[in-house]
């Protein structure tokens, strides 16, 4: 005789039974394909990650079975499990408990021991030729899609490095160059081909694109600062935040060393750009936002990092002027910000005029947001009043056939991930289009979210931080400031996760012997043993 059932409607995949049983008889169902339900975590990723899957596989030690997991959503895990947000974390069920699970750290852990294989050269099944324009995460995400479908891809970028903004835009200490180059070797290895250093409009233009390929993802980003008319824009000492971003991600040699730097902006570039020029030497960076310190753009992470690295931050301010003297600039003044939106939550800063306030400065780096150069585009392709390409948000496809956009291009500012999911869901429109198939049937179905997460008798389990190198160690160098976790610590903390709407089933029934601890045990009554069973002492199994 052995385990009767296990009733998959009572079961919420609390794992007792797999912790109790003493024979190990009890796996986990994480797919649960008839149920058609995700976690918090999976719905609240851009990118559809699939955590409850891949975070069990980590917790069993099958680290080849969560890379594949992650191969099929999620192309640049060692990338986001360094600067992702994180949106699956403050979705997590275990905040109910004690602390989400640490996610991005397990994402990393995973991800860097997948960029450290040699990957399989992607088989090409299909003669239509895709051209994916702009080399940076949503461009990346489409061509890694579409060659693992087995579609032949050609990645354009005017840049000399692929990468876009992780390249260009996201320091080292933050992303590491040599794991992001390792990245794109990997995606290389596989057979995406890059053509650098070749922007569009110029000599090859989208129209031209349209006629060599059967398709054409255009992500291309935003790639530039945007511009405020301030007095003393033109001074020697100012400068914006991404061009700076870039020029020093790009190895041009930029000099802070001794200078007073203020920083406007409170978004992530501007942090980044207030991290870095602190990296190169200057003596003081103080941050100046129209927003209220509550009300910050940037991430809290990034703000905790600036606090700690000695970046003051001055909320609801705005620049009035920039001034200065024999064509350098020797400071600016700041003007009170009342409000940086108005009631419907727009942007419209009001102004104090009365309060004012003079700041010394040698440096003045303006990085109030980022804008797309769409000159490129032919005319037929339509752009919102925000100059953004118009697409259709579930297919990506713009207002021409064959020719779809993701990304900051078509979607404003985004974070990585969701930059990455764009491109997924372009790579998929792509498919069936080259396919003459119906780009939306089936794809407007928003999956069911699991009700019932595990609660009950649930141990409270310490989360395991991400360590980082220590302050004193950050000055004048662009170490990476977050540190890895090992194999033992991911296995720990993999433990931490709920698996939310998994399902317990019987693996190995012939092995039960009746002992009766997984029914006993379990707080959803879910377990059955058959009516010969008997309570074994537990003194039998030492």
């Amino acid at each position: 005789m052995s385990i009767a059932t296990v009733d998959p409607e009572l079961c919420n995949g609390c794992r007792l039974c797999l912790d109790t049983c003493p024979t190990d008889c009890f796996r986990l169902d994480t797919l649960v394909a008839e149920r058609a339900e995700q976690p918090p975590c999976q719905i609240a990723c851009p990118a559809g990650v699939d955590m409850r899957r891949y975070l069990y596989m980590v917790r069993e030690g099958m680290i080849d079975e969560a890379i594949g997991v992650l191969q099929d959503c999620l192309p640049l895990a060692s990338v986001t499990g360094r600067i992702c947000p994180h949106p699956c974390e403050t979705a997590c069920a275990r905040n109910d408990i004690d602390d989400a699970v640490n996610i991005n750290s397990l994402e990393r852990f995973v991800g860097d021991r997948w960029i450290a294989e040699k990957p399989a050269v992607a088989r090409i099944v299909y003669t239509a030729k895709v051209a994916v324009v702009g080399a940076g995460p949503a461009g990346l995400a489409c061509a890694y899609h579409l060659a693992r479908m087995g579609y032949p891809v050609t990645v354009f970028d005017s840049m000399p490095e692929a990468g876009g903004m992780l390249k260009y835009g996201v320091p080292d200490f933050r992303l590491p160059r040599a794991v992001l180059t390792a990245q794109i070797d990997y995606f290389k290895a596989m057979g995406v081909q890059f053509r650098l250093n070749t922007p569009i409009g110029a000599g090859t233009s989208l129209d031209d694109l349209a006629k060599q390929y059967q398709a054409v993802f255009v992500a291309v980003g935003a790639s530039r600062s945007k511009k405020i008319d301030v007095e003393g824009r033109a001074l020697d000492g100012v400068l914006w935040g991404l061009e700076f971003l870039r020029d020093v991600n790009g190895d041009k040699p930029v000099s802070a060393a001794g200078k007073k730097v203020v920083v406007i902006g409170g978004g992530n570039v501007a942090m980044d750009a207030a991290l870095t020029v602190n990296r190169l030497g200057a003596t003081s960076v103080q941050m100046v936002c129209l927003e209220s310190d509550d009300k910050m753009p940037a991430y809290a992470e990034e703000k905790r990092q600036a606090l700690e690295e000695g970046v003051a931050i001055d909320p609801s301010w705005g620049p009035k002027r920039i001034v200065g003297r024999k064509g350098k600039v020797t400071g600016i003044e700041l003007v009170r910000c009342v409000s940086a939106t108005d009631a419907a939550g727009r942007f419209a800063p009001t102004f104090d005029e009365r309060e004012t306030k003079l700041v010394e400065a040698d440096l003045v780096i303006l990085s109030i947001g980022q804008e797309a150069d769409l000159s490129f585009l032919p005319n037929d392709i339509r752009v919102s009043a925000a100059k953004t390409i118009q697409v259709d948000a579930l297919t990506m496809q713009t207002s021409r056939a064959g020719i779809f956009a993701g990304g900051d291009i078509a979607s404003g500012s985004a974070t990585v991930v969701e930059a990455i999911g764009a491109g997924k869901r372009a790579a998929i429109s792509i498919d069936r289009h080259l396919k003459s198939q119906d780009l939306r049937a089936g794809r407007d179905v928003k999956p069911k979210r699991v009700m019932k997460p595990p609660k009950e008798r649930i141990p409270h389990i310490p989360r395991q931080q991400t360590q980082t190198i220590p302050v004193v160690e950050r000055s004048c160098n662009f170490a990476e400031v977050k540190c890895g976790f090992s194999d033992d610590t991911s296995r720990l903390e993999a433990q931490r996760c709920m698996t939310c709407g998994s399902r317990a089933i019987i693996a190995y029934p012939e092995d039960c012997q009746m002992c009766i601890f997984c029914e006993r045990d379990c707080p959803m009554d879910a377990i059955y043993v058959s009516p010969d069973k008997k309570e074994v002492p537990l003194m039998a199994w030492r």
